[in-house]
């Protein structure tokens, strides 16, 4: 099958029902090129469904993980897909370049987007995304959760959220509410640091605790069949 390199994604696409999303950890950049390479020749040796709008892979800056999220336009059809062994939803163990079985993926419902005031030059592409799953305790609701979050964030660091570098942070709940995936966007690595080690860690700190996770760069978006 001939598959289409696409853009970036858009995380808020109304056409969009459901995620998918995997973290592969990696042991080293050798490594994390390899299963890259490899999570991409996968997905080209498979059918494409009707309903999967767009498959695509970061890698982490400091060379242990790769993130992979497909956007799908029907969770019944993402479902399906997971039930198939064959299916582009399903990691072969290690895809051939790795010690351990791929981690099983997960599926999410994007919850909330939060961008500055101010939004920044349209022509600013993100260069950086900082990504991080939260797991629930038991009983606590991943959607209240989020929502303390940020309202804590606007009480102690105001609502314009006029950050240097920031585009977006995308809140995907997982679909029992027992789990958070945050996606964000920036123009620099340099500039999500600075933000993380002066926001979000006192923040997390203040909600119980919680890793910051990684900072991911764009590896490929693939957008489907070409005619």
């Amino acid at each position: 099958m001939s598959i289409a390199a696409g853009p970036r994604p858009v995380f808020e696409r109304s056409d969009v029902a459901a995620v998918l999303v995997a973290i592969v950890p990696v042991d080293g950049p050798a490594r994390q090129r390899a299963a890259a390479d490899a999570v991409v020749a996968h997905w080209h040796a498979g059918a494409w469904p009707e309903e999967l709008v767009s498959l695509n892979c970061y890698t982490s800056t400091d060379g242990r993980s790769l993130l992979t999220y497909a956007q799908w336009s029907s969770e019944e059809a993402l479902r399906e897909s997971l039930r198939d062994e064959t299916s582009v939803s399903r990691g072969k163990p290690g895809w051939g370049v790795l010690d351990t079985a791929v981690p099983e993926p997960a599926v999410f419902h994007l919850y909330r987007v939060v961008r500055p005031v101010a939004a920044p030059d349209p022509g600013v592409v993100a260069e950086c995304f900082p990504g991080a799953f939260f797991t629930m305790a038991d009983g606590v609701s991943a959607r209240e959760w989020t929502d303390c979050l940020l309202s804590s964030e606007e009480e102690t660091e105001g609502e314009e959220r006029a950050y240097p570098g920031a585009i977006a942070a995308n809140f995907h709940v997982g679909t029992d509410d027992a789990s958070v995936l945050v996606l964000s966007e920036w123009a620099s690595e340099k500039e999500a640091v600075a933000h993380i080690d002066a926001v979000i860690e006192p923040l997390l700190a203040h909600a119980g605790g919680g890793d910051a996770g990684a900072r991911y760069r764009h590896h490929l978006s693939l957008a489907g069949p070409v005619a």
